[in-house]
């Protein structure tokens, strides 16, 4: 087990909003839109927190034309949250 990693996965998904656009990844697939607009936080800020959560391998990133599609790259993580959420 690699605990460094871990631990930086665990530091990226350790913030509400992050933990809120893995769930909502993981129900409307890569719709960021969407989450934007049940966030109710600016673009940009979304797009801080895709680039933490991106950069810890958490999700990954492809083009669609002129958006961007999102998708979670960490399996184990929809269990995570999931169990989160029932705490």
């Amino acid at each position: 087990m690699d605990y460094r990693k871990s631990s930086d996965i665990l530091k990226a998904v350790a913030h509400p909003a992050r933990m809120e656009i893995i769930d909502r990844l993981q129900r409307n697939g890569c719709n960021v839109s969407l989450i934007q607009k049940k966030l109710e936080l600016p673009q940009s800020t979304i797009s801080q927190h895709l680039k933490i959560l991106k950069n810890a391998g958490i999700i990954s990133s492809r083009r669609d034309g002129t958006r961007v599609c999102y998708k979670i790259e960490i399996p184990e993580i929809r269990r995570i949250i999931r169990m989160l959420k029932k705490v």
